[in-house]
C-alpha cells in the first residue's frame, strides 16, 4: 500500500512543483537506495529484470531509486532530467494467471526512468512495456500470492500525468492541481490517453457511458485498503498547510508524508490503521509499513540553473525519519554500503533505524520525544543548505554530510534507548505484541531489544 501526490505551481502558488510518495511494504522488507550512473550497453543486450528478460536499451540514463532490496525495480526515483515517477497496487476485478511471466509495476517505473527524458516519454514507454508484456508478476515479498495492477504519478518539470492501468488497459490524464493516487482507481471518464480502442473493445457506446474506475475496480480489496480515506487525509493536509501558509513547499509536502489520523502527541503505532499516510503495520488488517519516503520540487521559473531538488529518507516510518538531499552529478552515493539495506546489521542505514522504530511500536512518546529533537536540526539545515544553486562539490559534501550525520544519530539515539529500555518494557495489546514478536523472530539474526 502506498500513497503518492503531484502539487502543480496552480496547487502550490509558487514557482515550484512538487512530488511526494510514502512507500508501504511488508516491514521486514527493507528499501534500499540506489545511484545508478548513466551506461551505455552492448548491441543486442538482454536485460533481467524481476522476474523476466527483455532487450536492453543502447543507453540508461542516471537514475536515484528507493527500491524493495530484493528486487530489481523501484518503488519510486527520478533520472538526470528531472523524471520522477512513484506507483500504487490497484486491485481489479480482472483475473491474475500468477504465472511471474509479466513486469512489476517496481520493473516499469525502473525502465522508464532509465529510458525517458520526459514524463510524457515515460507515460507512453510504460504503456507501450504494458501492453507488450503485462503485469503478472508477484508484487509481494514473504506474501508470494500479493499481484495487483498498478496505478503511477509520472511528472517532470513542465508536466505531470495520472497513469491507471487494468491488466493491459490503461487510461492516463493530466494533472492541473492537486492529485493523489492510493489503492484503488479514480479515472471515470476524464481520461485524455487510453490503450488502443478502449471503448470499442469494452464493448461501450460512448466515452460518457464509460469509467475506467466503475468497469475495473475490485470492491473488497479496494475498500478494505482504505484508499478512499488515504487520499482524501493526502489532499485534505496539503490543502491545510497551503492555508495556513499562503503556499506550499517541499518541507510541506514532508510533513503531509508524516501524517497520522490523530495528532502525533497523542498517536501509539498498535492503534493505527490502513488511514493513515505514515502507515505503521498493526497486523492483518494492517499488514504493511511505510518503508521509505521521498519528495522532489522542480523550481519552473526560466532563471533557476539548478531547478531539481530531491529529499529521500531511505529508513522507514518518516514520522520519525531525516529526508536528506540528494544531487545528480554526485559520486559518492555510488555504491554506499549504508544505503544498501541487503547489508549487515551494524552498518546499514535502513536498519539502523530500523532498530529505534521497532522500539517506538511499543512506546512510541518516550522514542519520540529523544529521536526527533536530535532530527529537527539537522532537518531545518537540509533546507536551509539546499535552498540556492550550489556548485557540484557543495552538492557531493552535502548529501554525505547529511547521510553520515543521520548514521550517527541513530546509533546514539538507539544506545541511549537501550540503555533506559524504553521501548522494550511496556506491554501492547496482545495481538500486537504477538504480531511483532513473529516479525521480529523473522529476521534471524536481527534483534531490536
Amino acid at each position: 500500500m502506498c500513497d503518492t501526490s503531484l502539487a502543480t505551481e496552480k496547487f502550490t502558488k509558487t514557482q515550484k512543483r512538487i512530488f511526494a510518495k510514502n512507500s508501504d511494504r511488508e516491514p521486514n522488507e527493507a528499501q534500499s537506495i540506489l545511484h545508478v550512473p548513466r551506461m551505455e550497453h552492448p548491441k543486442n543486450s538482454i536485460l533481467k529484470t524481476t522476474y523476466i528478460e527483455i532487450p536492453q536499451t543502447s543507453t540508461t540514463f542516471e537514475i536515484f531509486l528507493s527500491k524493495p532490496f530484493h528486487m530489481w525495480g523501484a518503488e519510486m526515483g527520478v533520472n538526470e532530467f528531472g523524471v520522477c515517477i512513484g506507483n500504487e497496487a490497484v486491485f481489479t476485478n480482472l483475473k491474475i494467471s500468477k504465472m511471474n511471466n509479466g513486469l512489476t509495476g517496481m520493473d516499469l517505473i525502473r525502465l522508464a526512468l532509465e529510458r525517458s527524458k520526459t514524463a510524457k516519454d515515460a507515460l507512453f514507454l510504460i504503456t507501450e512495456l504494458l501492453e507488450k508484456y503485462g503485469q503478472d508478476a508477484c508484487g509481494g515479498y514473504q506474501n508470494k500470492t500479493f499481484f495487483y495492477h498498478n496505478s503511477f504519478i509520472i511528472a517532470d518539470r513542465t508536466d505531470g500525468y495520472v497513469l491507471e492501468t487494468a491488466d493491459r488497459y490503461w487510461v492516463a490524464k493530466k494533472i492541473d492541481s492537486f492529485y493523489a493516487i492510493s489503492n484503488g482507481l479514480t479515472i471515470e471518464s476524464d481520461f485524455e490517453y487510453s490503450s488502443t480502442n478502449l471503448i470499442e473493445k469494452l464493448k461501450y457506446k460512448s466515452k460518457k457511458d464509460f469509467s475506467f474506475k466503475d468497469c475495473f475496480s475490485d470492491t473488497f480489496y479496494t475498500y478494505m485498503s482504505h484508499c478512499k480515506d488515504r487520499r482524501h487525509l493526502h489532499k485534505a493536509t496539503a490543502e491545510q498547510y497551503l492555508n495556513t501558509h499562503t503556499s506550499y513547499n517541499s518541507k510541506q509536502a514532508i510533513e503531509t508524508l508524516k501524517t497520522h489520523p490523530i495528532d502525533s502527541d497523542e498517536f501509539e503505532p498498535n492503534h493505527s490503521s490502513m488511514k493513515s499516510l505514515c502507515l505503521h503495520a498493526t497486523g492483518p488488517t494492517t499488514p504493511n509499513q511505510t518503508n521509505g519516503s521521498l519528495v522532489v520540487e522542480w523550481d519552473t521559473s526560466e532563471t533557476n540553473q539548478d531547478p531539481l531538488r530531491v529529499y529521500y529518507t531511505g529508513t522507514s516510518t518518516p514520522c520519525l525519519s531525516l529526508f536528506k538531499p540528494f544531487f545528480f552529478g554526485t559520486k559518492n552515493l555510488i555504491n554506499a554500503s549504508s544505503l544498501d539495506s541487503s547489508g549487515t546489521y551494524s552498518d546499514t542505514l535502513w536498519w539502523l533505524h530500523e532498530s529505534i522504530a521497532r522500539k517506538s511500536n511499543f512506546d512510541y512518546q518516550g522514542v519520540r520525544s529523544i529521536l526527533v529533537p536530535s532530527l529537527v536540526g539537522l532537518q531545518e539545515s537540509v533546507f536551509s543548505l539546499t535552498n540556492e544553486s550550489l556548485p557540484m562539490q557543495k552538492k557531493e559534501d552535502l548529501q554525505w554530510h547529511f547521510l553520515k550525520d543521520h548514521v550517527n544519530v541513530l546509533k546514539q539515539i538507539d544506545d541511549e534507548l537501550l540503555a533506559s529500555k524504553i521501548g522494550s518494557s511496556r506491554w501492547q495489546n496482545p495481538l500486537f505484541q504477538i504480531y511483532w514478536s513473529g516479525q521480529n523472530s523473522n529476521l534471524g539474526f536481527r534483534t531490536f531489544n
